[in-house]
């Protein structure tokens, strides 16, 4: 049985366009393995701790150091780990802010990217641990930055593929939308149905 982990980070609780098309998304994704199961987080609404003194000392040592608040801080971490871990698909709606990602997303990879978790540094250098997974990023931004003359400020999508890849993650499909106004990105929404549909691989369905 599939499991696939939604994240949203959106500032926006409403009238979000990356929500919507996770949301579209996660719903093509039901409706094409009706047995799969879904885990969701809100980071916006549940936002990670920033890395703290307290989660330096947990991971870093050391251990004569550790403490009960070494200890939750560690604890949070693992419990997002273990999220990654248990899924086959991550659909991570990430809208672009000022060229990268929502502070709540970077801060969920922060409590991730864990060295001996997600990542390990072998004979030939790092590898990731959490292969074999599939992600597909759902991003909203203003602009076009497949565009040429904008693509050189987009640090959003070559971040989130090297974090991810950082990880072991290295099938990352990203699906785009854009526009200024909620006419434009309401458009683009609703016309990013046949690039999720290609995504899943199953024939596009009807508006």
């Amino acid at each position: 049985m599939a499991h696939l982990l939604h994240i949203d980070s959106s500032a926006r609780t409403e009238g979000s366009a990356s929500r919507r098309l996770s949301a579209a998304y996660v719903d093509a994704w039901k409706n094409d393995d009706p047995h799969g199961t879904v885990t969701y987080r809100d980071l916006t609404l549940d936002t990670p701790a920033f890395v703290s003194p307290e989660w330096i000392t947990g991971v870093f040592g050391p251990a004569e150091a550790a403490d009960a608040a070494t200890e939750a801080a560690v604890a949070a971490s693992e419990r997002l780990i273990r999220e990654m871990e248990e899924a086959d698909v991550l659909v991570l709606g990430v809208p672009m802010y000022n060229f990268g990602v929502p502070a709540a997303f970077k801060a969920w990879i922060d409590q991730v990217m864990m060295a001996g978790r997600t990542f390990a540094f072998g004979e030939d250098g790092p590898e990731g641990l959490l292969k074999g997974k599939r992600a597909v990023v759902l991003r909203a931004s203003g602009s076009d930055f497949d565009d040429p003359a904008m693509a050189p400020m987009d640090f959003h999508a070559p971040y989130v593929r090297g974090v991810l890849g950082w990880m072991g993650i290295t099938d990352v499909e990203i699906i785009a939308v854009n526009g200024y106004t909620p006419e434009q990105l309401d458009s683009s929404v609703r016309g990013a149905g046949n690039a999720i549909s290609a995504s899943l691989g199953t024939p596009a369905r009807a508006a």
